[in-house]
């Protein structure tokens, strides 16, 4: 049994009438519940090395609720307080020993106390220490009396005893609704989810023991959507690391759905139907987007709020963050889009329809000599208008190299004899996509990607016989591209060019050639 063996008056200037004011604060319980876990989980990851001297690898913390005494109690077995660390935590100016912590602004004891109820105790005995402090604060009755001081009891301890428990009682702030409750466990368990996960905290809420379960991550074209994201941009005279990842859930859910923002491994925005949604990316509330797009980031640089619910940023901060995530996670944001339909339809037209075009569209091309001699039209003389528009297509080309998508159907291999020397193998697939090319193609892969999403072909995309002669329309258009580029090369002021006529040219002569051995 505990001794007192001391007792002292801690001034707690400003006035007690200051405390009052924080029942006024614009918190949530679940935020202010949060106050007294990032102390414990702070006072746990900052005494680590001596926690474990001791073979202390982790901690819990038990949050509960007492209807019928009107009380709520904070229990933790971290580290614990010393004297020193005691003071600090009633006092009302001062700051922890370390600014770098989820306990950076040394005010959540007091304030979140303060806003849950008229009276707070705090109990503490630091791990190796034989001295147990105890201070109460009972805010009616420092009003009442004009007092500026309270008491800190100085009691002894067992050195292996080590732990903060705080009781709050005359509640104002009532937590009595089921739904209430059933918020604060999902919060709790979502702000301090990588706690959870790593085994080294365990956070109790009135018995029940809290966890967080990971989103099942959508699978489609072969790939599993979820990446990491890491970028920096600078803002005024500071530059702003954001890290994390991004994903794609397989289940799609609003309230799951949107970015928890964290800071030091913690939440700041986040959580079931709480998570951070920027319309510049979202869109709207009930978009496709808002139901499956989701991720975690890192945001050690942004200043945080003193309720730390939120950040400091209304300057043009977080527009520009905005502005550069949605850069970083473009691909992300498209495949969002796609509903579930939109997903089956493209995985038909991978299962379903590529082997029966693939052998109708072969044959057409099999054992054919596209060009002869014949069909060669004499070089022309330099013009600078060509030779402009022979830049503009290197151009064009470049950029369908640098954005060429995945392939989404299964790939067709067509070996097409162009002259009597020349056979290229040109791969084709079909993709959906929202952009508004209907082809794309790599002339150093001879990879040819056709969009049949396209807004002018879309409306026959289901129909077998249109893809057929959609596909063979568009091989016959880039073997004409080919043959285009070796029959009539001039040299212009920006290099060689071709004669826009020779392409059309081309075309007609290899569609002929195609409706003869249609016909046979």
């Amino acid at each position: 049994m505990s001794e007192i063996i001391k007792r002292e008056d801690l001034n707690i200037q400003p006035s007690a009438g200051i405390l009052s004011v924080f029942s006024r604060l614009n918190y949530k319980p679940w935020y202010a519940i949060g106050e007294f876990v990032d102390n414990s989980t702070a006072s746990f990851f900052g005494h680590q090395a001596t926690l474990k001297f001791y073979r202390i690898n982790k901690m819990r913390v038990s949050v509960e609720y007492d209807a019928y005494k009107n009380t709520l109690t904070i229990i933790d077995d971290a580290f614990g307080m010393e004297i020193d660390d005691f003071k600090r935590a009633v006092l009302m100016d001062q700051e922890p020993d370390h600014l770098n912590g989820r306990n950076e602004f040394g005010m959540g004891l007091k304030t979140a106390a303060s806003w849950f109820g008229n009276v707070w105790s705090v109990e503490s005995t630091q791990l190796g220490s034989y001295n147990r402090y105890y201070a109460k604060v009972d805010i009616p009755k420092l009003k009442r009396e004009g007092l500026n001081s309270t008491e800190i009891i100085t009691s002894t301890a067992n050195k292996f005893e080590h732990g903060t428990t705080i009781i709050i009682s005359d509640i104002t702030k009532k937590i009595d609704s089921a739904s209430t409750k059933t918020k604060i466990e999902e919060l709790l368990s979502s702000m301090y989810r990588r706690d959870i996960k790593n085994g080294e905290v365990e956070i109790f809420f009135n018995g029940k023991r809290l966890f967080f379960e990971p989103y099942e991550i959508l699978t489609f074209r072969n790939n599993e959507w979820k990446r990491d994201v890491d970028f920096t941009f600078k803002f005024g005279e500071k530059d702003y690391h954001v890290t994390g990842f991004v994903g794609i859930m397989a289940k799609g859910s609003f309230p799951k759905a949107g970015f928890a923002l964290f800071r030091y491994n913690r939440v700041i925005m986040g959580g079931f139907d709480e998570n951070y949604k920027p319309k510049e990316i979202f869109v709207q509330a009930q978009s496709q987007i808002s139901l499956k797009l989701f991720g975690e980031l890192n945001m050690e640089d942004f200043p945080v709020n003193q309720a730390k619910d939120g950040f400091v940023w209304d300057d043009g901060l977080e527009e520009t963050f905005i502005e550069n995530l949605k850069k970083n996670i473009k691909d992300y944001i498209e495949i969002a889009k796609l509903s579930k339909d939109d997903r089956a339809k493209e995985e038909e037209i991978n299962q379903s329809s590529s082997d029966e075009t693939e052998s109708k569209v072969a044959p057409l091309f099999e054992g054919t000599v596209l060009d002869d001699e014949d069909s060669v039209i004499k070089q022309v003389e330099q013009n600078p208008f060509l030779s402009s528009l022979a830049k503009k297509y290197k151009e064009e080309q470049k950029e369908i190299e640098e954005t060429a998508p995945e392939a989404v159907s299964k790939v067709r291999n067509y070996p097409i004899q162009l002259d009597a020397v020349t056979t290229r193998t040109f791969k084709v697939c079909w993709k959906i996509t929202s952009n508004d090319k209907w082809i794309d193609y790599n002339p150093e892969t001879y990879e040819i990607f056709i969009n049949i999403n396209h807004p002018f072909f879309k409306p026959y995309s289901r129909d077998p016989d249109f893809k057929n002669v959609l596909e063979s329309f568009v091989v016959s258009f880039i073997c004409a591209e080919e043959l285009a580029k070796n029959a009539s090369l001039s040299e212009g002021e920006e290099g060689k060019y071709i004669l826009p006529s020779v392409f059309r040219n081309k075309m007609n002569l290899i569609l002929k050639k195609l409706s003869e051995n249609k016909k046979d």
